[in-house]
């Protein structure tokens, strides 16, 4: 769980330019056809690192309507109202990530070693710990990567990474 939480860690590093400059005229904006929206890219994470904060015991930040909203399997929309503010989902996912690598760190063992909840992903992470473990990294990496593939799309360009060697 270490380099998992490690990894979270950096990623965050990486996620506030990524987020900077996303406004409400983003949140339901598909840029290419087939692309994710950032609303629901936001939002998704956001639901997920709380789930990940769940397993781990601690009590939900997310609003429950937000689940048929942003769970997996459920559809970006392209209506306008569909989603919370760009403002809103930004300071949910802040507040998820601010917590989860430590919810992780503090989980009782027992609850990280309980059956995966989560059916679909059960075969490749067959514990919660499992499962917390790749919500922190890979998962996180593979929407932010998105994102990142969403702004440039858009027009906003890429992001200044703040890890980044200077030139």
């Amino acid at each position: 769980m270490n380099a998992s939480i490690a990894q979270c860690r950096y990623l965050l590093s990486l996620a506030e330019p990524i987020l900077a400059g996303l406004d409400d005229s983003h949140c339901a904006l598909e840029p290419q056809p087939g692309t994710k929206t950032a609303g629901w890219l936001v939002g998704h994470l956001a639901v997920s690192g709380d789930f990940a904060r769940r397993l781990c015991g601690r009590p939900t930040l997310c609003p429950g309507a937000w689940r048929h909203l942003f769970n997996p399997g459920s559809q970006p929309s392209v209506e306008p109202n569909t989603y919370p503010s760009m403002a809103t989902l930004c300071d949910i996912f802040r507040r998820v990530y601010a917590d989860v690598c430590l919810a992780a760190q503090e989980a009782d063992p027992s609850a990280l070693s309980a059956l995966n909840p989560f059916a679909p992903a059960r075969a490749a992470f067959p514990t919660a710990g499992d499962f917390v473990a790749y919500l922190l990294s890979s998962h996180l990496a593979y929407h932010l990567g998105q994102l990142v593939a969403w702004r440039a799309a858009a027009g906003l360009g890429r992001p200044n990474r703040p890890d980044a060697l200077a030139a």
